[in-house]
């Protein structure tokens, strides 16, 4: 279904919505490269690996947008890739290109079918009722008013449609709508239309759908002056299985996975031996039977053969013990060391929701500081001028924080020093009367990384950029935090189809980060030519894992325009899931926008699409103090232990 124009998903992106609809139809589907987008209406392409959701959810609520598209890929995803078949769907699309209202025939295939699929997923998964009950709610809130208003103009066909919708989902239209001439012959003549739109509900196959639309709209093509105008409901070339499922299917919904060779093995019987091949020793002639035995295997490269894989069998006394083995085996596949050593060293270009079929594969390189030039120490002492005024207030605020936490008392004990609010006493059952101060903290447990972005795209805020990262690192040297200043760039002049090369040049590193006058390389960070924000937070957060303290908090200093090869369209939902990550392992992510000027709300729209509330985005380094003091008095207080 569409109404308005058309916008583009990557216009009005959700990182997080866009990931669980991606989740949800590769889940459904069971094809793990398929991608979701936006289009006129949903629609599903098995051949191109393509789920489009309706635009039409993108101006409603984010509750009631998330409950729309949703349902858009339980109909598409769980409905249509099973049990729509696609030959009935071109025979009918074919048969509408020679009637007298296409427009009104294709639509009510569309509807229809859409009917059919929902009573399906209901019965499948029926969690999924809520969200069509919540869809329904929507769209029959929108199509009452549309209703009116094409019996009003006359507009009969569109208005059928309407009000078969309303049919199938329970809506008492007719009672308000129809009160003209028109709306009351319309009326009548659905009457006569029930027993066939009953069929249409109980339908088992998409073919029996086709068959029962094409009897209605023959039905009303005799009485209606014009096609139908809106295109609420509308069914794509391409739409359905090759194999549909039967309406009734009560098995689990599976598929075979393609091998990566093509090749096919002779069909012959007993032992399949290659020509020049010795027979072992060890082959008797239990070895030669082809049906399926205890070891069973999913696989992804090999020949096909004409064994069946998913046939029955006995079981014996074996199973036990193997069963052991295999639990024992998968919980040491879900370890991190495990996933470590399968990962390797290279990770694709977007990992997780990133590109599947990229040939770009990311490597990082680290380049140690130089020795600063004569310049460049004189550039670093005028930023440092600059940012004194503004760390000094910055370093008063958390040491005032950092203090009250470290001698603030800690009440409602059972023993210690009597306090003071003894009313307790009386009004609860076991009170907590006492108290007892803290012991003194030496300094903080908290480790810092800031990485910078040194794209292109960087060129006129890099100098406001440096001035930001002069203040992080005045202020942390005088707090006596560890910290490391990173710069990252992606080298497009020598990326090729096997490698991405990512350079990631250290300005400061922990070990001389808290010695005076170490701040001055980091003059040396320029703007350079791509960036890949997600492989770079993903590098900086092995580096942070390998920290002892008890918080470490990483610091993206960067524009929120990720942009790479073949890593644009989805530079921002991948920088969103590595920032995920990290926060799932423990790191704190923070991003900071120096925008040298005015700040776009498209700007602050794309850095909370990424980084979520903690994004900090500023027009200039003096407005930064009133953001950051706030998020770093809460994340520090952390690494007090109670």
């Amino acid at each position: 279904m569409f109404v308005g124009s058309l916008s583009r998903l990557d216009d009005k992106i959700d990182a997080m919505l866009h990931m669980q609809l991606v989740d949800l139809a590769r889940l459904f589907t069971k094809r793990g490269k398929l991608e979701v987008e936006a289009g006129y209406h949903a629609h599903y392409d098995e051949t191109a690996l393509l789920m489009t959701v309706s635009q039409f959810w993108w101006d409603y609520p984010l509750r009631d947008k998330t409950a729309g598209m949703k349902s858009d890929v339980y109909l598409r995803c769980l409905g249509s890739a099973w049990f729509t078949g696609r030959e009935a769907v071109t025979d009918y699309l074919h048969y509408c290109g020679g009637v007298t209202y296409p427009k009104l025939a294709n639509s009510l295939f569309a509807l229809c079918e859409d009917m059919r699929l929902e009573r399906i997923c209901r019965t499948l998964r029926p969690g999924m009722g809520a969200v069509f009950a919540h869809r329904h709610h929507i769209l029959g809130g929108f199509f009452q008013h549309k209703l009116r208003t094409h019996v009003s103009k006359g507009e009969m066909a569109d208005a059928f449609l309407l009000f078969v919708y309303g049919w199938f989902t329970g809506k008492s239209w007719q009672s308000e709508t129809f009160s003209s001439v028109q709306g009351k012959e319309l009326a009548a003549r659905l009457v006569d239309l029930y027993a066939l739109l009953e069929q249409v509900e109980e339908a088992e196959h998409t073919a029996r759908v086709a068959v029962l639309c094409e009897r209605i709209a023959e039905t009303l093509f005799p009485w209606l002056e014009r096609d139908a105008v809106a295109a609420y409901f509308w069914m794509q070339q391409g739409s359905g299985s090759e194999e549909p499922l039967p309406a009734d299917y009560k098995g689990e919904l599976k598929r075979a996975k393609r091998l990566a060779n093509d090749d096919v093995l002779p069909d012959q019987e007993g032992e399949r031996q290659l020509p020049g091949q010795e027979r072992m020793p060890t082959w008797h002639r239990e070895t030669s039977d082809r049906s399926p035995g205890l070891l069973r295997f999913e696989l992804e490269r090999g020949a096909r053969t004409a064994a069946q894989g998913s046939a029955p069998r006995e079981g014996d006394a074996a199973d036990q013990a193997l069963a052991i083995t295999q639990g024992r085996s998968q919980r040491a596949q879900r370890t991190g060391a495990a996933a470590e050593r399968r990962q390797g060293h290279s990770v694709p270009a977007a990992a997780g929701h990133g590109e599947g079929e990229v040939a770009a594969y990311t490597t990082a390189t680290w380049l140690l500081p130089e020795r600063p030039t004569a310049a460049q120490e004189d550039g670093f002492r005028r930023l440092r001028e600059r940012a004194a005024p503004l760390a000094k207030p910055l370093q008063r605020a958390i040491r005032r924080t950092l203090e009250q936490r470290r001698i603030a008392p800690r009440g409602d004990r059972l023993f210690g020093r009597l306090d003071k609010r003894l009313t307790r006493a009386v009004t609860q059952e076991l009170p907590r009367l006492f108290y007892k101060k803290r012991a003194p903290v030496p300094q903080l447990d908290a480790a810092f990384a800031l990485l910078v972005d040194c794209s292109a795209s960087m060129y006129d805020k890099m100098d406001e950029t440096k001035l930001g990262l002069v203040l992080f690192h005045e202020t942390l040297r005088n707090l006596r935090i560890p910290h490391e200043i990173v710069g990252f760039w992606e080298d497009a002049d020598r990326v090729t189809e096997q490698e991405a090369p990512n350079l990631f040049q250290v300005a400061v590193d922990f070990g001389s980060c808290l010695a005076a006058g170490s701040g001055a390389a980091l003059m040396q960070l320029e703007p350079q030519q791509d960036n890949r924000d997600g492989f770079a937070i993903r590098e900086m957060m092995k580096r942070l894992l390998r920290r002892t303290e008890r918080q470490r908090i990483l610091l993206v200093f960067s524009d929120g325009e990720p942009s790479a090869a073949n890593y644009n369209d989805l530079g921002i939902l991948d920088t969103h899931e590595a920032v995920l990550q990290a926060r799932r392992m423990g790191i704190e992510v923070i991003s900071v926008f120096l925008a040298n000027g005015t700040v776009h709300e498209t700007q602050r729209n794309a850095m909370r699409n990424m980084y979520g509330r903690s994004s900090i985005v500023v027009p200039n380094v003096e407005g930064l103090h009133e953001q950051l003091v706030p998020i770093l008095r809460k994340l520090l207080l952390k690494s007090i232990s109670t």
